[in-house]
């Protein structure tokens, strides 16, 4: 575990292991100890895939609680935390992600197939296999990357030119799989098309998905889901 300053008023924990599952949880575990004693001076937690940063209110801290050294009262404070983790496995709470692949749902599948010397069967099949876990959240409100796809879809290029890309799209980037949120523009690899809602501002809990959560992908054909107005073109 390496601890270092980030600026004057913030501190980051990177623990150097290969992102897994169980990194996650040992960084969700340190932000919900924080949370939970609820330290008045701490003013932000954001975890990533292999580290956290805790940002505090350093004048806050010298002023009004007798700390001269903010950063090696934290660092301290960071080295003395002892944390019971369980890991849970990964076939337990899995949220299921239907998905229509290829076509006009996923217009990325066939190059990549190519690129891959690999037919549309044994795609879906090695797509859907795994398990994945929600290794960091980012771009977008609720947007998923997930780590745990097999090693033979792993891609070093991303699309020839931004598109349009909606809501609702599965896409590869790199060595991980996401999932749109919002309709948006970019250069993701979109390989198919899920219905289901992962980010709604009227809920209160208005994202399905959360940093550590599991999901697996499920095939369907078109007609077996309600695709509601997709429409993979910009109206």
């Amino acid at each position: 575990m390496k601890i270092y300053s980030q600026g004057d008023q913030a501190i980051v924990v990177s623990i150097e292991k290969e992102v897994s599952q169980d990194l996650t949880e040992d960084l969700l575990a340190l932000k919900d100890y924080f949370v939970a004693h609820d330290y008045p001076f701490i003013t932000e937690i954001v975890p990533t895939e292999s580290d956290i940063m805790i940002c505090y209110d350093a004048r806050d801290m010298i002023k009004h609680h007798n700390i001269n050294s903010p950063f090696k009262y934290m660092k301290d404070l960071i080295e003395s935390i002892q944390l019971e983790i369980r890991h849970v496995p990964s076939s337990e709470n899995v949220t299921e992600i239907p998905v229509v692949y290829g076509g006009a749902y996923g217009p990325d599948l066939d190059a990549l197939l190519n690129f891959y010397d690999m037919d549309l069967s044994s795609f879906i099949k090695l797509h859907t296999q795994n398990n994945y876990f929600v290794s960091m959240m980012g771009y977008s409100p609720g947007f998923p990357y997930l780590t745990g796809m097999d090693k033979r879809l792993f891609v070093n290029h991303t699309g020839k030119e931004k598109t349009f890309i909606p809501a609702g799209a599965v896409i590869i980037e790199g060595k991980k799989t996401g999932i749109n949120t919002t309709d948006t523009y970019g250069d993701w690899l979109v390989i198919g098309y899920t219905p289901i809602k992962l980010f709604d501002p009227q809920q209160e809990d208005f994202t399905k998905l959360k940093l550590g959560d599991n999901v697996q992908f499920k095939a369907y054909q078109p007609h077996e889901l309600d695709l509601g107005g997709f429409n993979p073109c910009q109206s």
